[in-house]
């Protein structure tokens, strides 16, 4: 008897210590238990003993991989790694129906990046080169998550469609965006919400703003304008109005594919505009207009200045920046005879039109003078540019006034003057070898960089000497220490905005010093690279062709142009090398330069010259007229 219960409480003592190894990988803590009676009873029983463990062993580790998901579930701040890692245990383990639904949904949500963080990590990547192989590098996750949803019974909700739609709009994944659109609608039987047709338009608008390659920029770009068709097609069959949020998107689509008809139209029955009379209404308008925002100007001005029409740029600039007053619609009318042209026409006939506008800001002069440059009109590059100088600093004084009265409801500024307002206009005059205008930039630039150094003292004892918010007081926004919001949060509100303007204006941001401080920093280090790296070796070479340019004629015995004189005058050699300030050259025998040469060809100590070869130098050099 006593060999047998020994047998018995070996091989029972076997199975749990087999039973451990399963559930913990921790070494034995003990060889030798003790076993109630009703063990050493069902030892006795045969196989049905062993297929009860085993159940009883798969429960037991069901509830340990259960109890990992949902720790890792309900902590604040989780990896999304280990809830796939927990996700995935528990899965290999159980079956669908095992897991309650709302956790289905759950890891749905939380076994990916977030939306921003996946958005920067591909556009990173994109711009260094490294395009991944796969639009969305977790997008098997999304549908093992989503076909265990559908394995339970239930059927996936619009949200968990909205879920999916998100991730594919932050990598621009359109393709997919597409076939999750058909599933739902076709297979789900789902109806569609302005949200889920924004999120394929947000998908759309953002792969075309990534970096594609050549050969395959022109079928991405006919792909992306049938699609964008079908789903306003779609959205009109179902009655659908056009939100200002996917308004928005269109647009961008619509700019970067050239659709200069399908853009003048949309603008006409979105905004109200006419851009071939933009202070004018439109003859065919709608009756559901979408505010005009700053961001719908600046597509509008790209879209002009890649069509190439400079004064339609600049028209469409000055009328939806600086709007004429309701009064103004009185004096134009089409009463008016072909003979009448004056007077002021019947205030009867001619109802008040308030011509949609909105404020520029940084990029709307980023973008006005890129194209401007580019066109080579060296007359507007510099008028907006001084207009752009003259805003910063009025700018600047309104939110010191404002600091002043109220230091903790001040509004943020909208406008900075930053390096990439001057670079356009100094490639312009860098073409057009225009030294006049280039030595205005140069100013400029000196001026921007010694006024934003006083602004940034001046901003710093500022912040010294702010007394710290109340509790009471709600944050003036997010410092730059913190983590940029979630983008899925962000289109939450611009998504579900109603057709219609709403009746009040949207929360603007209020003003941070700290991102303040940030932000005129980095503009300043931008200008002082840019003035040290590039634009004074820019001036001293095109000086230096200039000098060489003329004084060919001079040597040749032909007449140039002095301003000092107003008259064109045959120079001598000699006077010519005075004026323009000519280094004599010491020559050796071996034809030799005295001065250290630099390895990029520029004589160290004469900065702005390069070094002379020996032609040139004999050619200018006083000692060989003759």
């Amino acid at each position: 008897m006593r060999r047998q219960l020994s047998k018995v409480c070996f091989s029972a003592n076997t199975q749990i210590h087999s039973l451990r190894r399963l559930v913990h990988t921790s070494a034995r803590c003990s060889s030798v238990i003790t076993l109630p009676l009703h063990i050493v009873h069902d030892a006795y029983s045969g196989p049905s003993t062993t297929a009860a463990s085993q159940r009883s062993s798969r429960d037991i580790i069901q509830k340990e991989k259960l109890f990992a998901l949902m720790e890792v579930l309900s902590r604040e701040t989780w990896s999304y790694a280990r809830v796939w890692s927990c996700y995935v245990d528990f899965m290999n383990n159980a079956e669908c129906d095992d897991l309650p639904l709302e956790v289905h949904r759950t890891v749905l949500r939380r076994c990916v990046p977030g939306a921003y963080t996946l958005r920067t990590w591909t556009a990173r990547r994109m711009q260094a080169g490294q395009t991944p192989r796969i639009p969305h590098h977790f997008e098997a996750r999304l549908k093992t998550v989503m076909r265990n949803i559908r394995a339970t019974g239930a059927d996936a909700t619009l949200d968990d469609y909205h879920v999916v739609l998100h991730q594919f709009a932050a990598v621009g994944h359109y393709t997919g965006a597409i076939q999750v659109l058909t599933e739902l609608t076709h297979v789900c039987k789902l109806n569609p919400e302005s949200k889920t047709f924004g999120l394929c338009l947000k998908a759309i608008a953002h792969r075309l703003s990534l970096p594609i390659y050549k050969v395959q920029r022109a079928d991405m770009l006919a792909d992306a304008s049938k699609l964008c068709r079908k789903l306003l097609k779609e959205m009109s069959a179902r009655d659908m109005p056009l939100t200002s949020f996917n308004l928005d998107l269109v647009m961008r689509i619509l700019k970067e594919v050239l659709d200069q008809e399908g853009f003048y139209q949309l603008m006409k029955l979105g905004y109200g505009i006419d851009l071939d009379y933009p202070d004018h209404p439109p003859l065919q308008g709608s009756s559901m207009l979408s505010p005009f925002s700053t961001a719908a100007l600046n597509t509008t001005l790209d879209m002009l200045g890649r069509l190439g029409n400079v004064a339609k740029l600049v028209q469409t600039f000055e009328v939806l920046t600086q709007p004429l007053p309701p009064q103004a619609s009185q004096h134009y009318s089409q009463e008016f005879d072909d003979e009448d042209d004056f007077g002021i026409a019947n205030p009867a006939s001619t109802e008040p039109h308030q011509t949609p506008y909105a404020r520029p800001n940084t990029t709307s002069y980023n973008i006005l003078l890129k194209h401007i440059s580019r066109a080579g009109h060296a007359t507007f590059a510099r008028h907006y540019l001084y207009q752009a100088v003259r805003l910063d600093r009025s700018v600047d004084r309104l939110l010191r006034s404002q600091l002043y009265r109220d230091s903790h409801g001040t509004l943020a500024p909208h406008f900075s003057l930053n390096r990439g307002t001057i670079i356009p206009v100094f490639g312009e005059a860098n073409r057009d070898k225009n030294m006049e205008l280039m030595r205005w930039v140069g100013w400029v630039t000196r001026q921007t960089i010694r006024r934003k150094k006083n602004d940034i003292a001046w901003y710093s004892e500022l912040r010294d000497s702010l007394p710290p918010p109340s509790p009471s007081e709600p944050p003036s926004s997010r410092s730059p220490s913190c983590p940029p919001p979630d983008v899925s949060t962000a289109l939450e509100v611009d998504l579900d905005t109603p057709s219609a303007p709403p009746e009040l204006p949207p929360p603007e941001k209020t003003f941070n010093v700290n991102l303040h401080l940030n932000i005129l920093q980095k503009n300043l280090d931008e200008l002082v690279t840019w003035y040290d790296n590039h634009y004074q070796v820019a001036l001293s070479r095109a000086t230096q062709r200039v000098k060489e340019r003329l004084g060919r004629r001079v040597w040749a015995g032909k007449s140039i142009y002095l301003l000092s004189k107003n008259a064109r005058l045959i120079v001598p050699r000699n006077a010519w090398t005075r004026m323009v300030n000519f280094k004599q050259g010491k020559t050796s025998f071996s034809g030799e330069h005295s001065g250290r040469i630099m390895r990029n060809g520029w004589v160290a100590g004469y900065k702005g010259l390069r070094a002379p070869r020996p032609q040139p130098l004999q050619f200018f050099d006083p000692s060989s007229m003759s």
